[in-house]
């Protein structure tokens, strides 16, 4: 209001050095992007060389492999010097930026338009104290941008998780009392169909086994059954309920799943058998008669601290053998109506396999047994196989039967040796 023409100038010189500082945020933001991936890049590759170290070892391409994650490294170090320099540009532009403009609104007033020189450093003054400010508040604006990447991803990962969040769930609390049904359920991912038009019936303390070439949709199917994926069309229901209406989660605490890859957390086996339960005489017992059933009580009884010897990161203490009879002892520990066995016993010699066989079996009629197999010989006594082909059901009978009536399972059962 003092000195208006002054103001006008100034905000146009501030408009035009602005242009300059839009290019540097924008390369900024560039590089940040930049470091965020790479980021990602080497977080990827040292999972994956702690994961396959055994391998990178043996076949001598540690080095090779470490050689990559230094290339990243690197692309990562320079994204973080252009960074710096956009930065240094910022800050050591800001005082010859203040000054030019302000030498510049100078010479036009008192030269070109013949004003006072008071007023003109009167609001010099001001103009001085603001611009400092605003300068600085562009300096602090580029730091912000600086982390604009991994904000960025951050939001992006979320929008997904958001995206995906369990919608389909319902209140309905359900144990398995009678059966589970399926009925014309479909499931696809993207184009292409895993499920297709699915009927099947599974009773309550029925033990039955999925069979089928890789890609057939076994473990799709179970991954429907327990709710882990939503049915996209068809009809799925426990005991008469939909799982659409059923409280998920209070269902899945009534099943036990037993994966081809053991989940072995880094504790004492009692807590990776347990679950972390209090350590009192009724849980010991059931700790020991679950240790029991899967067959590996006297590994355990020969460890130096017992049950309270720990297993190491991911179980890298014991075997794979070991460890899959630790998670399998796991869900037999637990209250469950359903066990879910999906190749739970690809790891395990012969000898063991048979000794879990055996009591996998003594658990027919007492819970709903689950058991996806490419091994045949852990499903010989079960009641129902069903033998599936491109995500359709080609039959289902006894095993027994099923190698008289079905072709396909004739021949799978040739190729395995009893």
């Amino acid at each position: 209001m003092a000195n208006a023409e002054f103001a006008v100038m100034v905000m146009v010189g501030g408009l035009l050095s602005n242009q300059l500082f839009k290019v540097v945020n924008r390369k900024t933001m560039e590089a940040s992007r930049r470091i965020t991936e790479e980021g990602h890049d080497y977080q990827g590759l040292l999972i994956q060389e702690v994961s396959f170290f055994k391998y990178l070892k043996a076949t001598g391409l540690i080095e090779r492999f470490s050689y990559k994650m230094e290339q990243v490294v690197e692309r990562a170090e320079a994204n973080g010097r252009k960074i710096g320099i956009y930065g240094s540009i910022l800050y050591a532009s800001r005082e010859p930026i203040i000054m030019a403009v302000a030498i510049a609104v100078i010479f036009i007033q008192t030269y070109l338009m013949g004003q006072n020189l008071g007023l003109i450093i009167l609001s010099l003054l001001f103009f001085y104290r603001a611009l400092t400010y605003l300068m600085s508040l562009q300096t602090f604006y580029n730091n912000f941008l600086e982390n604009t990447g991994a904000m960025e991803n951050m939001r992006l990962f979320l929008d997904e998780l958001k995206s995906h969040q369990d919608q389909h769930f319902g209140r309905k609390v359900v144990s398995l009392k009678d059966e589970i049904r399926l009925n014309n359920v479909k499931f696809s991912y993207a184009e292409k169909s895993i499920v297709s038009g699915m009927d099947l019936v599974i009773k309550r303390n029925e033990s039955i086994a999925f069979v089928g070439e890789s890609g057939s949709g076994k473990t799709t199917l179970v991954n429907l059954i327990s709710g882990l994926i939503p049915i996209q069309s068809g009809e799925l229901t426990v005991d008469g309920v939909r799982i659409q209406d059923l409280n998920v989660k209070a269902f899945q605490a009534r099943i036990g799943y037993i994966t081809q890859e053991p989940v072995i957390f880094s504790d004492t086996v009692y807590n990776n058998v347990t679950f972390w339960a209090e350590k009192n005489e009724a849980n010991v017992k059931c700790f020991w008669e679950a240790l029991d059933k899967a067959h590996i009580t006297d590994f355990i009884r020969e460890l130096p601290e017992k049950e309270n010897s720990l297993l190491g990161n991911n179980g890298i203490l014991v075997s794979g053998g070991q460890k899959q009879r630790i998670s399998i002892a796991r869900e037999l520990y637990k209250d469950i109506d359903i066990l879910i066995m999906d190749e739970a016993t690809s790891a395990l010699d012969s000898e063991s396999e048979k000794n879990i066989q055996e009591n996998i079996d003594r658990l027919k009629g007492k819970i709903t047994l689950i058991i996806v197999a490419h091994r045949l010989p852990t499903i010989k006594n079960v009641d129902k196989v069903v033998l599936l082909s491109n995500g359709k059901i080609k039959g289902v009978d006894t095993f027994k039967n099923l190698v008289e009536t079905s072709t396909e399972f004739k021949r799978m059962v040739k190729l395995q040796t009893f």
